[in-house]
């Protein structure tokens, strides 16, 4: 199958709807500046935006008119050749461009007035010096600059086709890579040494780059949710929780599966059979029109029913996701949004005890009429017997 690729249709259909919003909601333009949405409104992407504060790139999209994409002459080659629907320039200081230079390229832009939207809200960050924001407010008094978050959830919480596709693949790498890496654990192996066997499983299984392995094992560590390898050496009777994400064009998966050195007991067995049921029940709650906040109290409520708690810390049921590997909503009952066709909705009810880590995450979109499952692999409690 060839590789899934964004249009200038999709990004010029993309940036027409933001526009159209912006209209409605009283913005003159947005300034844009995080990878994520540098990539969901022009299609530019670095080799390591995570890695690097120097070289930041600003986006404009004004009200009317073509974005025009800002970046360091060192990335306008790459950026003329894979951007699609702006116009792209460059500034020359390693450091960044000065308040100065993005001024006089707001007047010429026609929006160095008015109200300029920004990422200052829910989940969103800027990508560039503080300083430098401080600077601009102070070159330009007559622009107000505000929170845009809103706006731009709006959009990227609702996948396109090709998105949910792009998701996809990436959730079909991952579980390759449970699935493989589960089948060559062995005792005297470290957590090291399986992060790389599962990084290296998700390239095999498609994914353009593995994006992230949390490990933990043994009973020392079963508190640790968040855990990554080390140098520590499995044991007869550890129990391993691998929790990892793969990307696709930019696009992520996210969801974790058990296994045990040795035999795996009853009551083991037990724990993860009642999770796993407990997030395919409450699962069965997601439609359009369905208030996440429902989909939270479902969870709480299948876990009640079988009669484990939700100790699982992680602040939430789940989450949503996309160009980042967590996206709103946030599956709590106190998130108001309300679900739609083409959300991302990642579950994930949990239970931590003396035997281990519970938890089967399953990445769903939200369809016409239900959700479907992406996320794949064995939910059985791996076995290396």
């Amino acid at each position: 199958m060839s590789y899934i690729t964004f249009t200038e249709e999709d990004i010029n259909t993309r940036v027409v709807d933001c526009q159209r919003k912006m209209g409605e909601q009283g913005f003159d333009a947005l300034l844009v500046s995080a990878e994520s949405n540098l990539t969901y409104y022009c299609n530019f992407h670095t080799h390591a935006p995570w890695t690097t504060f120097t070289r930041s790139s600003f986006l404009f999209i004004p009200r009317t008119g073509k974005p025009l994409l800002y970046v360091h002459v060192f990335q306008v080659p790459d950026a003329q050749q894979i951007t699609k629907g702006c116009d792209v320039r460059g500034y020359e200081s390693l450091t960044g461009p000065t308040a100065l230079q993005l001024k006089e390229l707001m007047e010429e832009l026609g929006i160095a007035n008015g109200s300029i939207g920004m990422e200052k809200g829910n989940e969103q960050v800027i990508g560039f010096q503080l300083n430098l924001y401080e600077e601009l407010k102070s070159e330009l008094p007559n622009v107000h600059f505000t929170d845009a978050s809103s706006l731009i959830w709006s959009q990227r919480l609702i996948k396109s086709s090709k998105e949910i596709a792009c998701i996809r693949k990436a959730c079909e790498a991952t579980s390759y890579a449970h699935d493989k890496v589960f089948a060559n654990i062995k005792e005297g192996m470290t957590e090291r040494e399986i992060s790389r066997l599962v990084q290296a499983y998700m390239l095999e299984g498609g994914a353009d780059s593995p994006g992230f392995v949390i490990l933990t094992s043994g009973v020392e560590n079963y508190d640790r949710i968040s855990k990554t390898a080390t140098d520590r050496i499995l044991v007869d009777g550890d129990y391993i929780f691998l929790d990892v994400g793969a990307r696709y064009n930019g696009y992520w998966s996210d969801f974790c599966r058990t296994g045990v050195i040795g035999a795996a007991s009853e009551e083991r067995q037990a724990y993860q059979q009642k999770i796993h049921e407990v997030t395919l029940r409450a699962s069965e709650v997601m439609r359009p029109g369905v208030p996440v906040a429902e989909v939270a109290r479902a969870c709480a409520r299948e876990m009640e029913r079988v009669g484990i708690d939700a100790n699982f810390e992680c602040g939430r049921f789940g989450h949503g996701m996309g160009l980042m590997s967590t996206e709103p909503p946030s599956i709590t009952i106190y998130d108001d949004a309300v679900l739609e066709e083409g959300m991302i909705i990642n579950l994930e009810p949990g239970l931590v005890n003396e035997f281990g880590i519970f938890n089967l995450e399953e990445n769903f979109v939200i369809t016409k009429d239900g959700s479907d499952i992406l996320s794949g692999g064995n939910r059985e409690l791996h076995s290396t017997i």
